[in-house]
């Protein structure tokens, strides 16, 4: 099989996160009938402090932000996941992957506090319509 040259995979993927903000703008403009929300890394790190609570974990805002960027690097990254099958947001390899560049970058972060970010930025998707509830495996397949 030829593999996709450098030019043609990140057409590949503009074009999938150019489809993946259309989603969640017709998604939500559909829900709500008003403004449509549109995914924006500012607007989840804001969501994300506010649901961490009053101690915060002992993280900044550019805390959050940095293993954002990161979980977001490694879904962007084919080749870092592709041996995994598909990626997941939140799921354990982006997680680990966000935890390696942060020690690599002299920043040490604890893995309670790596998921409790991704899992605030699954539920801020969630609460966007960018994302539904999991499938249960086990449900009815009719």
């Amino acid at each position: 099989m030829h593999a996709m040259s450098g030019p043609v995979l990140f057409a590949v993927l503009f074009v999938l996160v150019l489809a993946f903000g259309v989603g969640m703008f017709w998604q939500e403009s559909k829900r709500m009938r008003q403004q449509a929300a549109i995914y924006g890394v500012d607007d989840s790190v804001e969501w994300i402090w506010e649901g961490l609570g009053e101690q915060r974990m002992r993280l900044t805002k550019t805390d959050v932000r940095r293993i954002l960027e990161w979980e977001l690097h490694y879904l962007q990254q084919p080749d870092l996941w592709r041996g995994d099958g598909a990626p997941v947001v939140g799921g354990d390899a982006a997680a680990a992957y966000a935890q390696e560049q942060a020690l690599a970058d002299g920043h040490v972060y604890e893995p309670e506090q790596i998921y409790a970010v991704l899992d605030l930025q699954a539920t801020y998707l969630q609460a966007i319509g960018a994302i539904a509830d999991p499938v249960d495996p086990e449900g009815d397949r009719s």
